[in-house]
This record gives C-alpha cells, sequence and structure tokens, in this order.
C-alpha cells in the first residue's frame, strides 16, 4: 500500500499498461494500448461500486456505503447496504436462499462489474446488511 493510501485510507489505483487495463506491468503491449500512466482514486472506485451496489439491489445510493483498500495490489471492497425483501404478506417468493443468497449474488456481480469498468481486480468483497427495505408490489401510496 502506499503512502498516499495509508494516510487517506483510500486505494489508489495505477497502471503504466495504457487505458484500463489496470495490471501495472508497464509493458504497454496490450492492443490498442498508448503507452502512459494511468491512476484511479480510491474515491472513484468507492464511486463506481456504490452505484453497481445500488443498481443490482434497486437501494439508493444514497444509503450505500463502500470502503476501497489495497490487497497486495487488487481491491478489496468493504460494503455496507440495505437489501430489499418482499412483502411478508405477499405470495412473492425470495430467491432460494434467501438474503444470503442475494448477497451472494451481490459480490459476484460486483467483482465482476468493477473489474469491467475500471479495470481492477477485485480480491475480495465483504458484505454487511444494514437494514432491510419492503418490496412494494401493486399500488403505492
Amino acid at each position: 500500500m502506499t503512502a498516499a493510501a495509508t494516510a487517506s485510507g483510500r486505494a489508489p489505483v495505477t497502471s503504466d499498461d495504457g487505458p484500463g487495463t489496470g495490471t501495472g506491468t508497464g509493458t504497454g503491449t496490450g492492443t490498442g494500448s498508448v503507452a502512459g500512466h494511468v491512476s484511479i482514486p480510491g474515491k472513484v472506485l468507492q464511486k463506481v461500486a456504490t452505484a453497481v451496489v445500488a443498481e443490482t439491489l434497486r437501494v439508493r445510493r444514497a444509503d450505500v456505503r463502500v470502503e476501497a483498500a489495497d490487497d497486495a495490489g487488487d481491491l478489496a471492497l468493504r460494503v455496507s447496504t440495505p437489501v430489499r425483501v418482499p412483502m411478508l404478506s405477499e405470495a412473492v417468493t425470495m430467491p432460494e436462499g434467501g438474503v444470503v443468497a442475494v448477497v451472494r449474488d451481490l459480490q459476484s456481480t460486483l467483482t465482476r462489474r468493477v473489474s469491467e469498468l475500471a479495470g481492477r481486480t477485485v480480491s475480495r468483497v465483504d458484505v454487511t446488511v444494514s437494514g432491510s427495505r419492503v418490496e412494494r408490489t401493486g399500488r403505492t401510496s
């Protein structure tokens, strides 16, 4: 972890491979690569991850918290978010596995999407469920 990452608690991202590759090997030999330096601040990675979580779980971005940290060159994410659950009186079923399955799907989706969008390998995603949001079907008040 760099001194900047240690002091701020955020994970700066750098690469010398060209735009969006995120491997940091410095070879610049990728197809269509342009030699140079790419840096994605940890705050940007947090915002990208927050957007992915909010979109995936259909919750407000303001309700999602993400911390990004360096994990031996990879990206570790710590997420705190509410999840949507159906009203218990409704005949709607949760996915098999319930909330745990929803969170496991989120981990997988977040790992894949952050890698696609930011060019970073995500090594781990720790998720804390901070609450629930009732999923209403039909008319809303």
